[in-house]
């Protein structure tokens, strides 16, 4: 299996749209993970901060937009847990734009 790092052009492609749809979260330094691990410096990238709760919005937000208009077509609507009221009002408002 190869893997295929992206190049410059494609990650600012997709962070111009992605942006649209998450927030940028905090990287603060954890000095006891630090400690822990014995790395002089670790840093936390709370992603779980976002308006959906995960990391998860950007990747699936990136693969909907790039969808061809017949994959659009045949694609399912918003998935049912969207919808439920445990989701923060800005991801269901970002569910539907």
């Amino acid at each position: 299996m190869t893997t295929q790092v992206p190049s410059l052009d494609h990650l600012k492609q997709a962070y111009a749209v992605t942006a649209k749809a998450t927030q940028i979260t905090p990287l603060p330094e954890s000095a006891a993970l630090a400690r822990e691990t014995g790395a002089l410096r670790v840093f936390v990238k709370p992603e779980s901060l976002q308006w959906a709760g995960s990391f998860k919005v950007r990747g699936a937000f990136w693969r909907l937009k790039r969808l061809s208009p017949d994959e659009a077509r045949k694609s399912s609507p918003i998935p049912p847990a969207i919808l439920r009221k445990g989701w923060p009002p800005p991801a269901r408002r970002w569910a539907f734009q």
